[in-house]
């Protein structure tokens, strides 16, 4: 017995042909393209299918149907950076679409960006009720591999930030880290291969001293496979002293569980910044909604030798995220001074978030010509990140911590971030 299609189906190969003559008579047929691209789609003819689908969108850019079929041949192909940028795109232009938060949700999860796609799928679930938003890599167990005709293979789980902040700093281990660096509540993983944030804060201090400033420009480059290259300069002033920075860093994925980053850095004037310092950090999931850190950092500043320590767990429940970490540091030839930082993060979406911390403990402070001095802190900072519009977003922090009876500190961060 021989069993072929179904009674009435027709040959791929005679579709094709049959699509391709018609192509050829009426090139301006849209539609005989489209039907083109899929039949080529069915037949994982990918390439194929993705020349077809591309000239599709170069000539009508705002199709969403169009975007979608060329990210979902970029995702069978195993190119889910790719395949992003056409989904939003798709996304911003038909936002009750499903299909293609479906696929969108799939290629966040093709790039390790479990957080976001998770946030996107209960979006989803409340959007679109009837549609099936199971997904094996978020409801079952981390490792649980993905069928391979719904979900591209994806890299490890990541809780990296989108724009990595530098590791925590020596100088000055606050629970809520100095506002001259990136954000203190660092935002979900971005599922773009690079980004950019450039940004200024301010912070006023009491008893008339002067005012803290800073600037910074911070880089970010993530491929295929998940390894993160980052890097990023700053200029700051306290205490009526200058400094300059430069640091760079990785995040190595070296198991579906386990991430490895590390990061070092260089200043030139080191009058109130680390001369120079090395860092290192460990990230594990060791379930579902579960990451787990630990670090230590050494540093050489003019006044002596510190290190710090950090270890902290976060736990994502839907759209919130919680956490806590605890530092412990000091220079050498004295105790440590501990610190603890409770977070709390809204994501209300695909890349928008707020939040907040509260710090308390101890902070060692390098002041420059008075050297190290080690006081009693507590602070409370609201931060987040705002999409303003294609792929541009606004980050955003204030904060206020008291340095024990030195002063007080309170003020704002700006940054403006741009996703490619």
């Amino acid at each position: 017995m021989c069993i072929g299609l179904p009674a009435g189906a027709e040959e791929p190969a005679a579709a094709e042909n049959r699509l391709r003559a018609r192509v050829a008579k009426h090139p301006g047929d849209t539609a005989a393209r489209f039907e083109l691209a899929r039949t080529l789609s069915r037949e994982k003819r990918f390439k194929a299918a993705a020349a077809e689908y591309a000239q599709l969108v170069k000539e009508h850019p705002d199709n969403p149907d169009y975007l979608l079929g060329l990210a979902q041949v970029m995702l069978w192909s195993g190119k889910p950076l790719k395949a992003l940028p056409r989904l939003k795109r798709a996304r911003s232009l038909a936002p009750g679409y499903a299909d293609v938060w479906h696929a969108e949700i799939q290629a966040r999860l093709a790039l390790g960006d479990d957080a976001r796609a998770r946030v996107m799928r209960d979006t989803a679930r409340r959007r679109f009720p009837a549609a099936n938003w199971t997904f094996a890599r978020l409801d079952g167990p981390v490792n649980t591999p993905l069928p391979a005709s719904a979900e591209p293979a994806a890299p490890p789980l990541t809780a990296s930030p989108s724009v990595p902040a530098p590791l925590p700093e020596a100088s000055a281990p606050l629970a809520v880290p100095a506002m001259a660096t990136a954000p203190a509540l660092a935002p979900l993983p971005a599922a773009r291969g690079t980004a950019v944030e450039v940004g200024v804060s301010h912070e006023h201090l009491t008893r008339g001293l002067p005012a803290w400033r800073s600037r910074y420009l911070l880089g970010e480059h993530r491929t295929a496979g998940d390894t993160i290259f980052y890097g990023g300069l700053r200029a700051i002033e306290r205490h009526s002293l200058t400094d300059r920075e430069a640091h760079g860093g990785i995040g190595v994925p070296v198991s579906p569980t386990l991430r490895v980053q590390a990061e070092a850095g260089i200043s030139d004037t080191h009058r109130i910044l680390a001369a120079r310092y090395g860092a290192v950090q460990f990230e594990a999931q060791p379930a579902t909604g579960w990451t787990l850190a630990g670090g230590w950092r050494r540093s050489s500043y003019d006044a002596g030798m510190t290190s710090l320590l950090h270890v902290g767990g976060d736990r994502y429940v839907g759209q919130e995220r919680f956490s806590y970490t605890v530092f412990s540091g000091g220079p050498d030839g004295t105790g440590r001074a501990p610190s603890h930082r409770l977070q709390w993060a809204h994501y209300y979406g695909d890349r928008d978030w707020a939040g907040i911390a509260i710090n308390a403990g101890r902070e060692t402070e390098n002041t420059g010509v008075a050297g190290f001095v080690t006081s009693r802190v507590h602070g409370l900072t609201v931060a987040g990140r705002h999409g303003l519009g294609g792929e541009w977003s606004l980050s955003w922090e204030a904060g206020r911590l008291r340095q024990g009876d030195a002063y007080t500190r309170s003020g704002a961060r700006l940054g403006l971030r741009y996703a490619f």
